[in-house]
């Protein structure tokens, strides 16, 4: 067997799934920042490093929907691939690499406005950690942004054991199989160990749902979340104190649910949380009080704050556009305290002001000026935005000079992932150049909008083709369609929605024409 020190005990033997992370967005970015009355780096002409890309589709999709210049590294030579061939295939210049982190900081590569890495740093080792660091500190310019995720304590504490039961049977009792047959096998054993009414799951009652979670989920995934070798869950405070070694200092939460206190803290925390000065101290409690276990953190080397008056004519000109129709829309939403229903009479009225023009993107002064009419306040539309785009349900958008710069990157990043629809379901999403970003877009749907390309004259039938050309099946609810008749009943319902409703989304974030 070839050796895979290279690896460092990462889970390498199966690729990472096909992910889209809106947070590693610089469009996000800036919106989270604005929040918090923080100035972010200038995206007209910004450097950008996604560090352990997986398949790059993150990277290649904000590329294609910014401007600026993108480099990224995953050092799974395959993954880098991926994510290179897709590069290429588009016209795009960002510049892919499978380097360690250790060979990237020996790398000649421009200062940086903005690192990101999703969830990397629970799963690298403490070596690793420290390269990171030292990336930031050399690479990172002065004003410049850190995005970070990670799995995070006193969260994983109850579950920490389920984790360790899986890496104990991949290493003492697996090894001899393939790696997705180890994955299930090591699910089973602790399924069986729970079965056996432990002291460990009496202690955490919740701890059996924990698993049936886990058995739900892409096996991908769980494979690189649960078997790496190093598995570094921390406190937000041990993070905070490492990145300060580059001048790294925490400016806000990449998650805006967390920072709406209504749903997640009881009177007394919300004062007891603003009697506290050092933030630090005072997102640590935060996580006490809410049993975090996942952060999405932006960190700043050195903040510029914005005047209050700069900040509210900033948001008043942001722009917002739905991603879904309102009537998708949950009117609940979820904290770690309770879930609270969506006022109708401030939800409703901006819902319906949102879909007008076909869902075209609409200011915040826009937005509050409507509001006025309801006798909603401004800063109750500001919240209700907060929370949409918390939800995923609306987002902010960049600036209409920048969407006309990068059409063209991201209508033929779009033309690709047409392209290969035919031939697998791998990349899920499109670009969306309004939102700097992308939305998520079905194996269907984007065969009903190559079908237009093509000029085919009927859209359900071309999509029926691929999947008969390629022996594969449809699904509802959950359960496979075994015969042509109601594929095609399937699929033109499919069609029927796709194109009264979603075909003006995709326009309005400006993913097809």
């Amino acid at each position: 067997m070839m050796n895979k020190d290279w690896s460092q005990g990462y889970f390498t033997d199966v690729g990472y799934t096909f992910g889209y992370y809106r947070e590693l967005s610089p469009t996000f970015i800036r919106f989270c920042l604005l929040l918090q009355g923080i100035a972010a780096p200038d995206p007209a002409d910004a450097h950008y490093c996604e560090l352990g890309i997986g398949q790059g589709l993150s990277l290649n999709l904000h590329a294609a929907t910014h401007t600026g210049r993108f480099w990224g590294t995953d050092f799974n030579p395959a993954q880098a691939a991926f994510a290179q061939g897709l590069t290429r295939a588009t016209g795009l210049t960002t510049d892919i690499r499978d380097e360690s982190f250790d060979e990237l900081l020996q790398t000649d590569l421009p200062p940086m406005d903005f690192i990101t890495l999703h969830g990397i740093w629970t799963w690298v080792s403490p070596e690793n950690h420290q390269q990171i660091v030292a990336l930031a500190r050399k690479r990172l310019k002065p004003g410049g942004v850190l995005y970070i995720s990670y799995n995070t304590l006193p969260g994983w504490s109850a579950a920490a054991p389920l984790r360790q039961l899986f890496a104990l049977h991949d290493r003492y009792a697996g090894r001899t199989q393939t790696a997705l047959t180890r994955v299930d096998a090591a699910v089973q054993f602790a399924d069986r160990l729970l079965g056996c009414n432990p002291a460990y799951s009496r202690a955490i009652p919740g701890i059996a749902d924990r698993l049936r979670q886990i058995k739900e989920q892409n096996r991908h995934y769980v494979a690189h979340e649960y078997f790496n070798r190093e598995w570094n869950v921390m406190y937000f405070v041990d993070v905070a104190e490492q990145l300060a070694a580059a001048k790294l200092e925490f400016a806000a939460s990449a998650a805006l649910l967390d920072t709406v206190d209504a749903i997640h803290l009881n009177p007394a925390a919300q004062t007891m949380l603003k009697e506290i000065e050092h933030p630090v101290l005072r997102e640590q409690l935060r996580d006490y009080f809410t049993f975090s276990q996942f952060r999405r953190d932006l960190f700043m080397r050195g903040t510029c704050r914005l005047s209050a008056q700069e900040k509210h004519q900033r948001l008043l000109d942001t722009r917002f556009v739905l991603l879904q129709a309102p009537a998708d829309v949950p009117r609940k939403v979820t904290g770690s305290l309770l879930e609270g229903d969506l006022q109708a009479a401030i939800y409703e009225p901006l819902l319906s002001v949102l879909a007008e023009r076909d869902f075209a993107p609409k200011s915040l002064r826009v937005l509050c000026a409507s509001g006025e009419k309801a006798a909603v306040s401004s800063a109750q539309v500001l919240e209700a935005m907060i929370i949409l785009v918390g939800m995923g349900h609306v987002s902010p958008c960049q600036d209409e000079a920048a969407v006309k710069q990068v059409r063209g990157n991201s209508e033929r990043m779009n033309a690709e992932i047409l392209r290969r629809a035919v031939y697998s379901r791998d990349i899920a999403y499109l670009a969306a150049p309004v939102i700097g970003g992308a939305v998520p877009v079905s194996r269907v749907q984007q065969l009903f909008l190559l079908a237009k390309v093509r000029q085919q004259p009927n859209p359900v039938l071309f999509a029926w083709q691929v999947f008969k050309d390629n022996n594969e099946r449809l699904v509802k609810a959950g359960q496979v369609i075994d015969n042509e008749a109601d594929s095609l009943q399937e699929l033109e319902r499919l069609y029927v929605t796709f194109n009264q409703q979603t075909r003006l989304l995709l326009k309005a974030v400006g993913a097809v024409r």
